[in-house]
């Protein structure tokens, strides 16, 4: 996509986003005054999130309107870099859920940067118990990344009509939007597109590579889920049967924690706020067999989600014939984005579906129960994504530098070639 477009959409973007987060609290209270003086405007939600949680309220705090700006500058910057590598000015699925991905990473760090301005805070990183404190003392959970998924929207609705009238006069001449200057690869138009073009050496990202490539971008997630999470549990309570069947004491439920305690390792524990929760494939000692699946089912649909995403990388980088510095981040970027969204799609899954066969430790009302999900995979795809991504720029360089070194041919190779013929005379002596 051409620099002015991009510009443009990233630009509007962040614009949009930041109207609601600045104005949607005043316009509320203004209605509320002009309806009823003393009446309340109810929370705005759609599809069980909330849009305002993460709006600004207290200008006159550090920690009240910071958070929000981190979050603004980083998804403009990011939607930005991401549109500038696609494509052409057609909008296309892949762009979308990349765009997807930066708008929850830049949520992820702004998440993270509210408890470091915190004054009263004993750490810069809590722990996985007190982001559950914060959320039963009022604070909507996962604010940011509900707000992200919710505004995702907004630059796309514009994308898309631009694509629509892109041959109406103006927007040819000031964004130029013709089809062919979004294709051919031209000084304004796609810098990506333009060196995969470039005449040089094949990639070496194809077949055999490519599966390793796959590999390579899982192993820090792997580790992880090797490693184990924090202290989180799906069905908690163990079910003792007593007394006649219907009647009030038939069954008795306990806490298993009330009685053997699982203390995780202190590693674990220390960065247990950045760490998703079911990302786990151990059981726990004191953990009922229904709850483990529970929590490897989560598992595993991260780690799927996470190699359909980097098969995906790894088909389109076998595409690059040259390996720039800009391409070399724009991978590494995308691994990241595709351990956000991976752990997002696993959140939905947990906060959505689990809850009806396996519900959290935790659980309570539906909305709540997926924010805390969400904020759980933001958190933790934010912290922990950047892994992935060193993980692919590593494997890429690694097989990059192993195909430009000329390799030498067997010794057998010498012994069958012919002898030129004016060896074969000075060995006659002519």
């Amino acid at each position: 996509m051409n620099r002015r477009l991009a510009m443009l959409l990233a630009v509007y973007g962040a614009w949009s986003q930041a109207t609601v987060l600045f104005f949607l609290d005043p316009m509320k209270r203004q209605v509320s005054d002009l309806v009823e003086p003393e009446a309340t405007v109810g929370e705005v939600q759609l599809l069980g999130l909330s849009l305002e949680g993460f709006a600004v309220r207290d200008l006159h705090q550090v920690q009240g309107w910071l958070p929000q700006v981190v979050f603004l500058l980083l998804s403009g910057l990011l939607s930005y870099g991401v549109l500038r590598a696609s494509a052409g000015i057609r909008p296309r699925l892949r762009t979308v859920v990349a765009l997807g991905g930066a708008s929850l990473l830049a949520a992820g760090v702004a998440m993270l940067t509210g408890p470091a301005l915190d004054p009263d805070a004993v750490t810069a990183m809590p722990t996985y118990g007190a982001w559950l404190v914060r959320a039963q003392m009022g604070e909507v959970p996962g604010a940011a990344a509900q707000f992200a998924l919710l505004t995702l929207w907004l630059p796309v609705l514009l994308w898309l009509l631009v694509w629509r009238y892109r041959e109406w006069q103006p927007l040819r001449t000031y964004l130029r939007t013709a089809e062919d200057d979004g294709s051919d690869g031209s000084d304004e138009g796609n810098g990506s597109r333009g060196r995969r073009e470039k005449p040089g050496p094949v990639s070496p990202v194809s077949a055999r590579p490519r599966r390793h490539l796959l590999s390579a971008g899982l192993i820090p997630a792997v580790l992880l889920a090797v490693a184990g999470g924090p202290v989180l549990r799906h069905i908690r309570v163990n079910h003792l049967s007593q007394g006649v069947p219907g009647s009030p004491d038939a069954s008795v439920t306990f806490d298993p924690d009330l009685w053997e305690n699982y203390r995780p390792p202190a590693t674990v524990e220390e960065w247990s706020g950045v760490l998703y929760p079911a990302l786990r494939l151990r059981p726990l000692r004191t953990e009922l067999l229904g709850g483990w699946i529970a929590t490897l089912v989560v598992c595993a649909v991260f780690l799927l989600v996470l190699a359909v995403a980097l098969r995906a990388l790894a088909r389109r980088a076998a595409e690059v014939r040259r390996w720039s510095p800009a391409a070399l981040a724009d991978l590494a970027m995308k691994g990241w984005y595709a351990t956000v969204l991976a752990a997002v799609v696993a959140a939905v899954v947990d906060g959505r579906l689990m809850r009806w066969f396996a519900p959290r430790g935790e659980s309570g009302p539906a909305a709540e129960h997926l924010g805390v999900a969400l904020g759980d995979a933001v958190r933790f795809g934010a912290a922990c994504g950047w892994a992935t991504g060193l993980a692919l720029l590593g494997a890429v360089l690694l097989m990059t530098r192993r195909a430009a070194v000329p390799v030498a041919p067997p010794a057998d190779e010498y012994e069958d070639q012919p002898v030129p013929e004016r060896e074969e005379r000075s060995a006659h002596g002519d």
